[in-house]
């Protein structure tokens, strides 16, 4: 079979792999680039970011919003790319106005579609090849071929984690990292950003409920509207502190329940007050009417049964509302890969450190943060960063 020839083969469609093709192109217009995606276009997951309006930066960029096992790494690579280099990238290079709510930064048209439609067009130069799923990567000489069919020096693996397998981040190109990276570089993929479940039946009968609450699990703590479901919990609050528990039982730690303060607003003392005068001013009424207005009449319903039918104890249980939990909503639930190839392997280039010419960068890397646009953050920062290094390398020639 005759091998095509290429600078640059990028394995990957998604948001990495689309600004690393743009970046390269933008810094070397003549360099041959091959772009191959299994799916029939680019950006698909990209295109349902927030919910099809992509939070694609946040203001405050920090290590502390990133679960990684290298963060001095972490911390070279978002401070070469803080937020306003990505802003102003993305302005001056792609043409897409930022617009702000908060810390948290969007295309002006808040459509995910703009981003992607962007980088596609800077992107334009290479050569895209889609229906196209990858099953080896071989050494071959200097370089690499992929498929026995497509050569290059560089191969960039932008291939995403295992989060959304409907939208093609499904995996399989795990094992040809394994056996690229070895096993021992990679550490275990686990759901994050992702809804909790619970076995507490009173729980369940809250579904299609939602509270502003304050979550706690152990030492992290979250404020934010909890989603009630017919499985457990889910709301952005949840969600931040899914990953820390899916790590913790993974490693054997037992996390066993959260604890919600369903009335935030309210200390101890002003929660017994209030609710005290409210079981006052309504004698005959059931308690979880007289209580209706403080809280929801289903919640207030499940706060009264756990409580011992007391102002004091009924305020305790509203701020200290425990939900047991049972695992969590699996990867076709969650928003984004914990695990993958440990950066640690990876030189300041984010180049594998004993594979010369393999770049890896996005969600394939066990780097993964918080919501409010800090994983789309770390696909960008990493594909600038890749995307140099590839043309320092070529330069050096």
């Amino acid at each position: 079979m005759e091998t095509r020839n290429y600078d640059v083969i990028i394995i990957g469609a998604g948001a990495s792999g689309l600004m690393c093709t743009a970046a390269l192109c933008n810094i070397d217009p003549s360099m041959k680039i091959l772009v191959l995606e299994k799916n029939n276009k680019g950006g698909r997951k990209l295109l349902a970011t927030g919910n099809g309006r992509c939070n694609f930066t946040n203001l405050d960029i920090s290590t502390e919003a990133y679960n990684t096992d290298d963060v001095k790494r972490l911390i070279n690579v978002l401070h070469a790319y803080s937020s306003k280099k990505i802003i102003d990238y993305f302005e001056t290079k792609l043409g897409v106005i930022a617009a702000f709510k908060n810390d948290l930064v969007y295309p002006i048209t808040y459509q995910s579609k703009t981003i992607a439609d962007a980088l596609l067009n800077a992107g334009r130069r290479a050569h895209f090849e889609y229906d196209t799923k990858v099953t080896s990567i071989v050494k071959k000489g200097m370089g690499y071929c992929v498929n026995g069919k497509y050569e290059a020096d560089n191969i960039v693996i932008a291939s995403g984690g295992v989060s959304y397998p409907d939208t093609g981040s499904d995996g399989s190109l795990l094992p040809v990292i394994k056996e690229l990276a070895g096993a021992s570089s990679l550490e275990k993929l686990l759901p994050s950003l992702v809804p909790l479940k619970t076995s507490d039946k009173d729980v369940k009968k809250l579904a299609g409920l939602r509270q502003e609450c304050t979550i706690r699990m152990g030492s992290y703590i979250q404020n934010g509207e909890v989603q009630f479901t017919d499985y457990g919990i889910s709301g952005i609050c949840v969600m931040q502190l899914s990953g820390i528990y899916n790590r913790a039982c993974s490693s054997g730690e037992s996390i066993r329940s959260v604890s919600i303060d369903l009335i935030p607003s309210m200390d101890k003392k002003a929660k017994e007050e209030i609710i005290s005068n409210l079981i006052k001013s309504f004698p005959e009424a059931p308690l979880e009417d007289a209580i209706s207005g403080l809280l929801k009449k289903p919640i207030a319903k499940a706060v009264v049964d756990r409580s011992d039918k007391t102002a004091k104890g009924i305020a305790f249980v509203a701020g200290n509302f425990t939900v047991n939990l049972a695992g969590s909503m699996g990867f076709e639930n969650a928003q984004v890969t914990s695990g993958g190839v440990k950066l640690s392997c990876l030189n300041d280039g984010l180049e594998l450190l004993d594979k010369k010419g393999i770049y890896i960068i996005g969600e394939a890397v066990n780097v993964d943060g918080l919501c409010g646009g800090y994983n789309l953050h770390w696909a960008w920062a990493s594909a600038l960063t890749a995307a140099e290094a590839i043309v320092e390398e070529c330069e050096g020639i």
